[in-house]
């Protein structure tokens, strides 16, 4: 069973200025916001709080939920109750979800010209609503900081560094490693070596960027006879 993490003031990176305008204006429990680039490499820019935090990592992990769909819809993804909405499309995150105690996800896509670089995801603990006035503030907010959110994920790449925080794993450069080092060990694609590390990392019941650790370690090997 997924703990249901304490929901506290716990300091964010830096650029939490960028999800604490939507918590406030939109009433809402937790904000993440997202860039991810051509590869489906996400870069985490910000996260509010704990409870924001692992359902962004649950996404990542599970490579499911509002986030992935606002992604491809290019639009709006609104589920204000969890409890009620049975049909979501991604059954693994919305149970996931439920026993984090969140009742409702929004999740808005970062337009840039033509292009989707990423998405703005919001939660709450209790059931809420979503009407006009909520959704053209949240998506009007989502487009006024996607240039933002871009450049200072381009300007983290670069620097080969980033605020990275138990919170917001941002670049997730051990999952990358993580891949790679089971392309070695067992012949894998990188979508399948990446979709092996999901599989263990949710069967054990634990957070992929903590497997990811083990693997780069070595204190975790995938046997090719075994697996």
């Amino acid at each position: 069973m997924l703990s249901n993490p304490e929901v506290s003031a716990t300091p964010a990176p830096a650029d939490d200025c960028l999800c604490s305008p939507f918590a406030t204006t939109l009433n809402v429990t937790g904000v993440a916001i997202s860039v991810i680039d051509e590869y489906g490499n996400q870069l985490t820019v910000c996260v509010n709080g704990r409870l924001a935090a692992r359902l962004d990592a649950l996404q990542f992990e599970l490579g499911e939920g509002p986030a992935r769909q606002a992604l491809s819809s290019r639009s709006p993804v609104l589920w204000p109750d969890l409890d009620q909405d049975s049909e979501t499309g991604w059954p693994v995150f919305q149970n996931a979800a439920r026993e984090l105690g969140v009742r409702g996800v929004f999740s808005f896509p970062l337009v840039l010209g033509n292009a989707v670089v990423g998405a703005v995801n919001l939660s709450t603990t209790t059931p809420h609503a979503a009407d006009a006035d909520f959704v053209s503030n949240a998506q009007s907010m989502a487009n006024n900081v996607a240039l933002t959110a871009v450049e200072w994920a381009l300007h983290a790449a670069q620097r080969h560094s980033s605020p990275e925080t138990e919170q917001a794993p941002a670049l997730r450069r051990e999952v990358h490693q993580a891949t790679g080092i089971i392309i070695s060990q067992l012949g894998l694609s990188a979508p399948d070596a990446f979709a092996r590390l999901q599989a263990h990392a949710f069967s054990t019941g634990r957070p992929v960027d903590d497997v990811a650790r083990d693997i780069v370690t070595r204190v975790l090997e995938f046997d090719p006879v075994t697996e």
